[in-house]
Formats: structure tokens, sequence, C-alpha cells
């Protein structure tokens, strides 16, 4: 993709967060890109081409996010939080919401969506196999069980405003709560949280 579409599709997404997909229309993209209507339809024949491009650009950004995580050198306590911080990032930044509305106005959108979503447990699986090879995870506990457990409280954060709202604005309670979180499935919470809570 060439740097002008990309600009468009950044700036579109902005502007869907900010205003709300169906009150933004081609003239205020054209206005906000600085690009004229033509070059716009250009690179995006119709508005359905562009729900279904902002909806792959986004998830494509994360699935790759996710995909370096796990292949990258750092060590597995590190690779947890960096994987939760990237899934924290795409709830966090208003995407999240936005790809499952343009879900709603273009169905194409919905394959992405579940690309994404099986590089998300393959991702996941592949950090709670290698946790249990090192012996993080209590012994009670299978895989199916702990990937379960922790995409229950993602699917909660992803759905809670309330909740999301003080564990990204009181510290004390994230703090504590996610010992408590933790300590159900790892053998030292403690430990998995001091010095590594970014």
């Amino acid at each position: 993709m060439n740097k002008k579409a990309e600009k468009i599709l950044n700036t579109t997404i902005k502007l869907f967060i900010r205003e709300g997909i169906k009150k933004i229309t081609m003239d205020d993209i054209a206005e906000n890109t600085n690009a004229s209507k033509v070059t716009i339809y250009k690179y995006f024949t119709d508005k359905d081409t562009l729900y279904l491009e902002v909806g792959k650009h986004i998830l494509s950004n994360y699935t790759a996010k996710m995909k370096n995580i796990i292949e990258s050198n750092e060590v597995l306590i590190n690779k947890l939080y960096d994987y939760l911080t990237v899934i924290g990032d795409f709830i966090n930044s208003g995407e999240f919401d936005l790809c499952t509305e343009l879900i709603r106005y273009n169905q194409d959108v919905e394959a992405e969506y579940k690309l994404y979503l099986q590089t998300y447990r393959d991702s996941m699986f592949a950090l709670i196999d290698n946790g249990m090879k090192d012996g993080m995870f209590k012994n009670n506990l299978d895989r199916d069980m702990i990937f379960h457990y922790i995409n229950m409280g993602i699917i909660y954060y992803q759905q809670s405003f309330e909740y999301r709202y003080k564990i990204l604005n009181d510290s004390n309670f994230k703090q504590r709560f996610l010992l408590f979180h933790i300590s159900n499935i790892f053998i030292d919470g403690e430990k998995m949280l001091s010095g590594h809570l970014r």
C-alpha cells in the first residue's frame, strides 16, 4: 500500500472513532487528508470498499504485532506482558469497537476479524504452552482452562467500560486486582507482577 492510501486510511480511522462511521462522508475524509475526492475514489471505489480496507488495516496491524511478540527473543514473562499490552491497546484505542461496528456495515470485514481471532488464539496458546513447559502455571490446570481464564478477563475488559476505566485510572486497584487475578493460574503471582507491571 502506498503512503497516500495509508494516510487516507489512518485519517479515516481517527475520524470514524471520533465522530462515528455514519457521520463521516467522503467529503470529510478528503478535507482531513488534504486529498481530492478523485484521489480517495482512486484507492477506495466506494464506502463499502473503504469500510473493508479500514477493517483490514486495523486487524492486520494487530495481527502482525501479536506475531512479532511470539517470534521475538524476549523472555516469556515479557512476551506475556507485551501480548496483553497489545490486546489492551486494541481495546483502549477504540479500534476494537470500530472493527465490530464495521462488521455490521460490511460482512467481508468479519472474515478478516476471524483471521485476527485465529492469530489471537494461536498466539495465546503458544505463550501458554511455553509457560507450562517452564513451570509457571499451577499443575492442576490444563492449557484450555488457562486460555479460557485469560480470555474471560480480556472479554470482560472489552465489554465493561466501568471496569476498564478503573483499571486504567486507579493504579493501586490495578496492582491488587491483577495480583488476585493471576494468582489463580500462576504458581507465583507476586513474582510475575514484581518488576514487570508496565
